[in-house]
């Protein structure tokens, strides 16, 4: 695995109320004119700190975009169109991983900088060089890589601990999978100074999450700061986003993103966060390694403790057809590829069928 330029985030910012205290100085070396692109209701909840941080350090909003609602090319392109036309010095990205991903792919079509404010606690997107791009249906479409890390970061623990629960439980499943798949996928590959440091990367982000993953969900249930909770955040946007760094093209996904993937293909799955889905293909990962009942149930009782899936129920009322229609797009997903073996359509329905017993026998 040869790596001839890894990019970093240049700067993070984590705290209460980092937004406004931090989020002009973040900008201020990245440019005068901001073009602020995000979610709706993550701009709803933002934009009055956002434009006073902007304005005290000098910095002028020079507009502000919904991201449109889905990655799209179509959505990137019309952005960069009014990034360029309003001679931005920089994107400034604020929500969740959509929305942030939305934000790189312009900043990197018009070579601009970017600075990403997640909003919630949901993916890594906001560390890293990727952007996961859908069709219009909603359906998986692809990975953009780009060349640079974020300028910079500013993660607003107070803005994150007002988010529905719900995110926080899918950050959780996304950062999990940094070990299975990581530890997966590594097998394929030699050991190198890369490969080890992504491995035991993922090993630390799940540490985190097998430690204080049960407390921090009762943190963002109680709305109440902790330092479980502020770990947790950490572990899904900065450690898990260094995993994805480490990892690259060639480690950073497996089964798990791609039974995700494969998921995406029916619409009734659209509804659950892309962390819920991915950490229950972490439970299926280990079925089709053919790991022992009492890892499994394990692993099964540490997501069911963080909120995450254990049953395909729990995801969407599958038929048998939409079921095998979702296994048959995640063997051809590029991610499987990734597993240190060939994995069949008939394999991903099988490990879903032991997880969902498992989980059925151990949690009732």
């Amino acid at each position: 695995m040869s790596i001839d330029r890894l990019p970093f985030p240049a700067k993070v910012f984590r705290g209460s109320d980092a937004i406004r205290l931090h989020l002009g100085a973040a900008c201020k070396p990245s440019g005068t004119k901001g073009f602020v692109i995000g979610g709706k209701t993550a701009l709803s909840k933002t934009q009055e700190n956002i434009f006073a941080s902007l304005k005290e350090s000098g910095v002028q909003t020079i507009a502000v975009a919904w991201y449109g609602g889905e990655v799209t090319k179509e959505n990137i392109s019309k952005l960069a169109k009014q990034a360029v036309e309003q001679s931005a010095d920089f994107i400034l990205a604020v929500g969740g991983g959509k929305a942030l991903d939305t934000g790189k792919a312009v900043a990197a079509e018009c070579r601009l900088p970017i600075i990403t404010v997640p909003t919630i606690a949901a993916t890594c997107a906001a560390a890293t060089p990727l952007t996961v791009l859908y069709n219009v249906k909603g359906e998986f479409a692809g990975n953009l890589f780009l060349e640079d890390c974020p300028a910079a970061i500013v993660i607003d623990t107070e803005v994150i601990l007002g988010a529905p629960a719900m995110w926080l439980i899918a950050g959780m499943g996304d950062t999990l999978a940094k070990m299975y798949e990581l530890r997966a996928a590594a097998v394929r590959l030699p050991a190198n100074s890369i490969t080890i440091s992504a491995v035991s990367n993922g090993q630390i982000c799940y540490n985190i999450i097998q430690r204080f993953g049960g407390e921090a969900r009762k943190s963002v249930e109680r709305k109440t700061l902790s330092s479980e909770f502020a770990s947790v955040v950490d572990a899904i946007i900065l450690l898990a986003g260094l995993s994805s760094i480490f990892g690259g093209d060639t480690l950073r996904n497996a089964a798990a993103h791609a039974i995700y993937n494969g998921l995406t293909k029916i619409p009734a799955t659209h509804q659950v966060a892309h962390g819920s889905i991915v950490g229950y293909g972490n439970l299926c990962l280990l079925a089709l390694e053919d790991r022992s009942d009492d890892e499994l149930i394990d692993e099964i009782k540490l997501a069911a403790c963080c909120g995450i899936p254990t049953m395909i129920s729990q995801i969407a009322d599958l038929s048998a057809d939409e079921l095998a229609i979702a296994a048959q797009a995640a063997v051809e997903a590029k991610a499987m590829s990734c597993m240190p073996f060939a994995v069949s359509a008939e394999m991903v329905i099988k490990a879903m069928r032991r997880v969902d017993k498992l989980a059925a026998a151990c949690l009732g």
